[in-house]
């Protein structure tokens, strides 16, 4: 059998990281012209590694390219494993961040895995497979390229950044569909705090204006719903920003939306006032406040001058046309639980009624954090995606309990669900937002009622129950009648009619 007769798979499995399938699909497009028997499969999450391995092991590849990220770098590597000792003579080649860092030891802990693909892929394995078709084999000579040389390991530098204009629309040898599609018109990020993931040197590189336009006509002429920006920040340069979103704006469908991850400090007023032209829901940011303590900002790598990020982003709010989701991150370096607490106060009070999203601290590889994980006191799992167990200012119990609560947070706002009943709560009884979702996670862990969280219905009855002793407190029981008015409104704004049927049929009551 000549190379040419060679089939290749590039294959993932689908996690929480939006990068990966993209990824996935921009390789493709650069490779698939190849004379090799190119093919792209991606496997669902909850997929047992067997039945992977089952499905590449009859499939007769002679390369599998396996794209990994640190949520599903383990069942890859079961599954590659069992691929190898089936097909001894098969090429297993891993790729991704999770594996462009650390490559040395990956390899060494993994000896199923003949070569790694470092960094940005599609050059990187578009020489390897070029290399291979030559028959010259000069591995030494491809930039990005870690593999096996006898009972050696080596590990190439980096290739240099692919130029954004040179790599194709992945959706040309893709059909986008109708959902959520994934996009990237940044490669590089100025992003440079201690617990954000990046390759070495690597500068900003942007699509032009115009071929974003074009690109962006594509997903408006198909009726996409979603279409969500992988970069960050989006708005690093806000006169490219702006001419974006004005397209967007102007060339409006009626249909589909657009997510952004921004940086609050870089939005201005110009900015801000055309946004307030957007349609209701047509434009929808992450927002990373982090923290608002200003040593734990330092301590992160993060220059943001708070005051005016939290300025911009009320600003913002107050425009009502663009749907911001907030996030605040638990676990940052110096940060104390009494510190957090206060960050997510001024957070939930600034965004009251949008969604505010609590986010973990992971110790990804490539990462300043975790170089300097024992300077900070870091404990972290051994294993992807390297939670963090406690920080040398928070104990594990605490980190456990901001954790809990950031479940309820999520099921009471995380989708801007009950935004009329939190702060009527709030403003009713004095309680800070922090220590009503602390007691609320309390009680729901007290009476069992974690099963109950997954239903509108029941997180409305919840929140009634819970809130009788709140208010009985305050002696005043026509409040908490009222506030279940307001808990009744919110349900209704939240699932159909026919679900509101069977609520005031079964009533409050919890079972």
């Amino acid at each position: 059998m000549g190379y040419t007769d060679m089939k290749l798979l590039l294959t993932t499995i689908k996690s929480d990281c939006k990068q990966t399938e993209l990824a996935l699909k921009s390789i493709y497009s650069v490779i698939t012209d190849s004379p090799m028997d190119v093919q792209l499969k991606t496997f669902g999450r909850n997929d047992l590694y067997t039945d992977i391995f089952e499905d590449i092991a009859t499939g007769q590849y002679d390369i599998v390219y396996f794209h990994a990220d640190s949520c599903n770098i383990r069942q890859l590597c079961r599954a590659a494993d069992m691929v190898k000792k089936a097909i001894p003579n098969i090429a297993i080649i891993f790729g991704g961040m999770e594996v462009s860092f650390e490559t040395r030891s990956f390899i060494k802990n993994n000896d199923f895995v003949d070569y790694v693909i470092r960094g940005e892929g599609e050059t990187v394995l578009f020489n390897f497979i070029k290399s291979v078709l030559d028959y010259e084999f000069d591995f030494e000579n491809i930039a990005g390229l870690a593999y096996w040389d006898g009972d050696q390991v080596v590990v190439n530098p980096y290739d240099a950044p692919a130029e954004m204009e040179s790599l194709p629309f992945p959706y040309e040898k893709f059909e986008a569909g109708k959902g959520t599609v994934y996009y990237e018109t940044i490669r590089g990020t100025s992003d440079r705090t201690v617990y954000s993931q990046f390759l070495p040197n690597a500068r900003v590189r942007a699509l032009s204006i115009s071929r974003v336009c074009t690109e962006l006509r594509y997903f408006i002429a198909n009726e996409v719903e979603r279409v969500v920006f992988l970069d960050k920040w989006f708005n690093y340069n806000t006169e490219r920003a702006y001419r974006i979103f004005e397209y967007i704006i102007n060339n409006d469908n009626g249909i589909t939306s657009f997510e952004f991850n921004i940086d609050g400090e870089l939005l201005d007023e110009e900015t801000i006032r055309l946004l307030s032209e957007a349609r209701e829901g047509q434009i929808i940011f992450n927002a990373d406040i982090a923290s608002t303590n200003a040593e734990v900002l330092a301590a992160c790598g993060r220059g943001e001058n708070i005051y005016r990020l939290m300025y911009n982003l009320t600003k913002l709010l107050q425009g009502g046309k663009v749907r911001t989701e907030i996030h605040v991150k638990a676990g940052l370096p110096h940060e104390t639980e009494a510190m957090f607490a206060r960050s997510f106060n001024k957070t939930y009070g600034m965004a009251e009624g949008m969604p505010v999203h609590i986010d973990s601290i992971y110790m990804s590889k490539g990462t300043a954090l975790r170089a300097g994980a024992h300077e900070f006191g870091y404990i972290y799992a051994s294993e992807a995606p390297y939670e963090v167990i406690a920080t040398g200012s928070m104990t594990s119990d605490e980190l456990l309990r901001i954790r809990a609560l950031s479940r309820t947070v999520e099921s009471y706002i995380g989708d801007g669900g009950f935004k009329k009943s939190i702060p009527r709560i709030l403003n009713d009884t004095g309680i800070k937002p922090y220590d009503l979702f602390s007691r609320l996670t309390a009680y729901i862990s007290k009476n069992g009622l974690e099963g109950k969280t997954r239903k509108k219905e029941h997180l409305a009855r919840i929140l009634f129950a819970y809130t009788d002793g709140l208010y009985d407190d305050l002696a005043d029981s026509v409040k908490h009648e009222i506030l279940k008015d307001v808990i009744y409104a919110d349900l209704e704004s939240m699932i159909g009619e026919d679900a509101m049927k069977k609520f005031d049929k079964k009533g409050w009551e919890l079972d």
